[in-house]
């Protein structure tokens, strides 16, 4: 009997580690994304996902992908707020990077950082930021797009999806 448990136990742990790997990844790319009930943009949030988290797929239909986040919630994510997870490979030059931050994958993701925007900004004193910070300010319901879909005739309301 304990020479079959002896067998059981590394199996058992060999298995959990294959399916971990085999497991499909994503980091959120985006500053902020919602995790929705269903596979649509007006569909009710369940959590809210910082960039840099990472998820787990699920499934996928038609751009979006269902995921479980490390919580343990479950829910729809498109597919443009996310990147697939990179296995990271060992240097053998400890000094070597090879990971980015959540701040950096976010970063890289809008295509700029602090120091890019701040040297802009100072060589382009002439223009005006705050249009582009009252942008980033901006929040539109779920009920605010399903209301644009439906009198735009937009997707699932008569239109092209």
């Amino acid at each position: 009997m304990k020479k079959a448990f002896s067998y059981f136990l590394p199996a058992l742990a060999i298995f959990i580690f294959v399916v971990i790997l085999l497991a499909e990844t994503f980091v959120v790319k985006v500053q902020t994304t919602n995790l929705r009930k269903e596979p649509k943009f007006y569909s009710s949030s369940i959590a809210s996902l910082k960039a840099g988290e990472v998820l787990e797929k699920i499934s996928e239909q038609e751009g979006w992908i269902r995921v479980r986040t490390s919580a343990g919630l479950e829910g729809w994510v498109h597919s443009s707020a996310l990147q697939q997870r990179k296995f990271t490979l060992l240097a053998m030059d400890k000094s070597l990077k090879t990971q980015a931050s959540a701040e950096e994958v976010a970063l890289a993701g809008k295509g700029f950082n602090k120091q890019v925007e701040e040297e802009y900004r100072s060589r382009h004193g002439e223009i005006s930021f705050a249009w582009v910070e009252k942008m980033l300010q901006m929040k539109v319901t779920p009920e605010e797009i399903q209301e644009f879909l439906k009198r735009g005739r937009l997707a699932e309301f008569g239109g092209e999806k």
